[in-house]
């Protein structure tokens, strides 16, 4: 595995198979991001069964969380059997339903001594209602109690070349980095022996110009800790505010919130997008050539 895909999977995750945008947009998951939850949505399709998707999740994701729609299409199965093969197969695994509100008298409390005792869901069995905005408090619920964030307090996304910092050094020099994460407290970045600078302890670098997936806006940082590695030395940045507060100004921070979402959710579906894309090349019979 590579450094930066080991660097992707690292984390909690939480994936929310076959959601109904109609009760669930995907607008939530930005949001989540800034109360430091990742989460994905992972559609179903005729190709590749829902199982072997679930199978790919867990393998490289491993500390993950899943809830399944039971209210959303499937080929081939139904869920309450995907969820009891997965259940029995994945005894560890953290799983939990989402279904719309119940209409009929007792069909609620069907539904989770079902899934919940029967099936022994972890996660819990929710009941999104019928107007969205009041679902995004029941799915945040939802995912603080089942400690979704899991031990970090902000999501980082891990960045490509597309993600860069300029800044003059004590050296009065310019000197352009390349990003290896962002997230909307912090930023790191590897600096190599023929980079030619260093920083010392809670050094402060002005007005750096930062470039993160076609946005560029100005920060202050102080530096927050940092240690050597294989490569170089990879120095840890908070942000600073202009009174000297740790964190971006409101402004960059509304900016930089849909770029820092865009970049996990490009490296979560490239990840995933392959790896399912070669489980359904083995499941292809070979095409003869006449």
């Amino acid at each position: 595995m590579s450094s930066i895909v080991d660097e992707i999977v690292k984390g909690r995750k939480t994936f929310f198979i076959a959601p109904d945008k109609s009760l669930f947009p995907e607008a939530y998951l930005e949001e989540f991001l800034t109360l430091g939850y990742e989460c994905y949505f992972i559609d179903t399709d005729i190709f590749l069964p829902i199982s072997i998707k679930i199978d790919i999740i867990l393998s490289i994701f491993k500390d993950s969380i899943i809830f399944f729609n039971i209210d959303g299409p499937i080929q081939n199965d139904t869920w309450a059997n995907l969820i009891h093969k997965a259940s029995v197969k994945y005894p560890e695994a953290l799983f939990g339903v989402m279904y719309a509100k119940r209409l009929i008298a007792g069909e609620k409390e069907k539904l989770e001594k079902y899934y919940l005792f029967n099936l022994g869901c972890k996660c819990g069995c929710v009941q999104l209602e019928y107007q969205k905005k009041n679902n995004f408090t029941i799915i945040q619920k939802a995912l603080y109690a089942n400690q979704a964030m899991g031990r970090r307090k902000n999501v980082r996304a891990v960045c490509t070349s597309s993600c860069s910092v300029k800044f003059v050094g004590s050296d009065s020099k310019m000197h352009s980095v390349k990003l290896n994460d962002v997230s909307i407290s912090h930023f790191s970045i590897t600096v190599h022996p023929e980079d030619e600078v260093e920083f010392k302890d809670y050094e402060k670098i002005i007005d750096a110009q930062f470039y993160i997936k076609g946005l560029h806006f100005r920060s202050d940082a102080v530096l927050f800790m940092s240690r050597p590695i294989e490569n170089g030395i990879l120095y840890i940045f908070a942000f600073t505010s202009e009174d000297g507060q740790i964190g971006l100004e409101k402004i960059n921070r509304q900016l930089i919130i849909p770029k820092i979402y865009g970049i996990m959710v490009d490296n979560c579906q490239d990840l995933l997008g392959r790896l399912f894309k070669t489980a359904l090349e083995q499941r292809e019979p070979p095409h003869l050539e006449l």
